[in-house]
């Protein structure tokens, strides 16, 4: 949780002077707390996924950049589940588990005004950092539906990954309502053990896994 901290401050630094800094140029450069829901799974050809839903909170900065340009920059921390199914080896019974993983999101989108303040369209690159991808203890050592490993080893998954996506903003000056979408550029699988899954089960070649998550959400602007 250190890592969090350093970077949820840094942020709020980094855009307190900002702020302070542009004010006499331009006002409308706010800084915002948001929050929303998220829907979505990790996408793979290797285990069939369920979407599920889930949330993301932070602070965000909107402001004017050129014409009817803007910029937007932010930290959210985030959680994601994928459903996936397994089977208890003992007992042979087959049950969908959740999978979570949570981090914290950098993002930095250029967007467009299409109706003054009131609407707009943005997108750009998200860095994000995220933990495993953790199921609860009693599933740890259930076999994947389908194959000859554990839930245990998709636990590693990559930590540091590229997104990209696109949203939309709609209300007021002080607050907006937003839909974004996000995919994932980098293979959250990459970073798993394929040499010892490959040896527990050589079905399973070319592990590629890709976050696709919609999110909803509300921004108040300060």
């Amino acid at each position: 949780m250190k890592i969090y901290s350093y970077i949820f401050f840094l942020f709020f630094l980094f855009t307190s002077i900002n702020i302070n800094a542009q004010y006499k140029r331009d006002s409308y450069n706010r800084l915002g707390i948001q929050a929303g829901v998220t829907y979505g799974s990790l996408n793979t050809k290797n285990f069939a996924t369920t979407d599920k839903a889930s949330f993301m909170a932070g602070l965000t900065t909107r402001a004017n950049f050129y014409n009817n340009l803007i910029i937007i920059y932010g930290v959210n921390f985030f959680e994601f589940n994928t459903g996936m199914s397994v089977i208890d080896a003992a007992s042979s019974k087959l049950e969908e588990i959740d999978f979570k993983a949570s981090g914290v999101q950098l993002n930095l989108f250029l967007g467009q005004k299409l109706l003054g303040e009131h609407l707009s369209i943005e997108g750009g690159p998200i860095l994000q950092i995220n933990s495993k991808l953790k199921t609860e203890d009693q599933y740890q050592d259930h076999l994947m539906q389908g194959y000859n490993i554990q839930a245990s080893d998709l636990e590693d998954i990559t930590k540091v990954n590229l997104n990209v996506a696109a949203m939309i903003s709609a209300g007021f000056r002080d607050v907006k309502f937003w839909i974004q979408y996000q995919y994932g550029i980098t293979n959250s699988f990459g970073n798993l053990d394929k040499e010892i899954i490959k040896n527990k089960d050589s079905r399973i070649t070319d592990l590629n896994a890709h976050l696709g998550l919609a999110a909803a959400g509300v921004v108040f602007y300060f």
